[in-house]
């Protein structure tokens, strides 16, 4: 496995594997997998995971808040392929995105989660994510398996212990 910077050519890659997770319904509330442009100007720090010739996750980390107070603080996005799951690629992108981000400056990293994701949930442990509550009834889902269902998510945080101090 290689951990990369993304580029252009990735987008279409980038694109499957987010349709795949958002086609079960318990990755996110978004309706349609982000395009290139998306992908490029939706994270501020981004990374991807490439096996063989294959991209087979992307994770990225995007501003919580254009208020300079909270210049520090992002919410990280992971997605792995479903043929490269279980095989270490969400850890590896995540630890590596924790690093990267530190080294950038960022302090606080937040993940909102729903609970029925228990990989999800599961790897921002490992990797020192910790779950802050649940948030009742945050949104209603608009497409695909859970439509028109309200949806709790797991709200978890991870505090640099070297950025922001």
């Amino acid at each position: 496995m290689r951990l990369r910077a993304p580029r252009p050519a990735d987008g279409p890659e980038i694109a499957a594997i987010h349709a795949e997770g958002l086609a079960t319904g318990h990755a996110s509330f978004r309706e349609t997998p982000m395009d290139w442009a998306g992908f490029e100007t939706g994270f501020a720090l981004s990374l991807l995971a490439e096996v063989g010739d294959r991209v087979a996750g992307f994770a990225g980390v995007s501003a919580t808040s254009a208020r300079p107070v909270y210049a520090g603080v992002g919410e990280v996005s992971v997605y792995v392929a479903a043929s490269a799951a279980g095989k270490g690629v969400g850890r590896a992108l995540l630890s590596r995105l924790v690093a990267d981000s530190e080294a950038e400056g960022w302090w606080t990293l937040v993940a909102q989660i729903f609970p029925e994701n228990g990989a999800s949930l599961a790897l921002h442990r490992a990797c020192g994510f910790r779950a802050l509550g649940l948030r009742h009834r945050l949104g209603r889902m608009g497409y695909g398996p859970m439509a028109g269902h309200w949806r709790d998510v797991v709200m978890m945080e991870r505090r640099s212990e070297v950025a922001g101090r």
